[in-house]
């Protein structure tokens, strides 16, 4: 997995808005054969919080374009630190893509990611969505062969799962929003 000069400015990027002591780490899939580099910054969004990014996601098509470039992204996300698994959660969204085609747009729902880590807990699924949890927006990156954005993964319960599949994400997104759970908590109760 090389570091290419798109890889820093993406990991410089995202390194400014999470704000914190960042590091990188690279994660492997469970064949050894896919890698992928996760971001970490201690203390984002806040105090005893850890925000995390994919670096280099968006080298893999998601069969989506935009203005006649190819739209690539990278995901997102954050959790209380005590969640020391979250960036496997992260590494296993980016092995969907990378792996098995996936594609990935706001609304997207990966099934029992969450689960594979703390089969425990209240929340199983990730949830992707715009994001919106640090202080500055994240703004699509224009290259000159794509644009790449970014989703936020937020943990949701079976519940929430089902719901979002009778009632569309947007309507789930909308209750999750009314309810202000912390929705960082991986053991939050279900808003439904």
């Amino acid at each position: 997995m090389s570091v290419t000069p798109e890889k820093k400015q993406i990991a410089k990027y995202i390194a400014d808005i999470f704000g914190g002591k960042a590091s990188v780490f690279n994660y492997g899939d469970d064949n050894n054969i896919s890698k992928i580099a996760i971001l970490q910054s201690v203390d984002s969004p806040c105090g005893g919080e850890v925000s995390y990014s994919t670096i280099g996601l968006s080298s893999y098509d998601i069969g989506l374009s935009v203005e006649d470039k190819p739209l690539r992204i990278e995901f997102v996300g954050a959790s209380p630190a005590e969640y020391e698994q979250f960036g496997n959660i992260i590494s296993t969204c980016a092995f969907n893509v990378i792996n098995s085609d996936y594609s990935c747009s706001p609304g997207t729902i990966y099934p029992n990611i969450v689960k594979m880590y703390y089969p425990e807990l209240n929340t199983k699924h990730i949830l992707f969505v715009s994001p919106f949890l640090w202080d500055k927006d994240l703004e699509t990156l224009h290259f000159e062969d794509k644009k790449v954005a970014w989703l936020q993964a937020i943990p949701i319960s079976d519940t929430e799962f089902v719901y979002a599949q009778k009632h569309g994400s947007e309507a789930l997104e909308d209750l999750l929003e009314e309810s202000d759970v912390d929705i960082l908590d991986l053991n939050r109760p279900s808003v439904i």
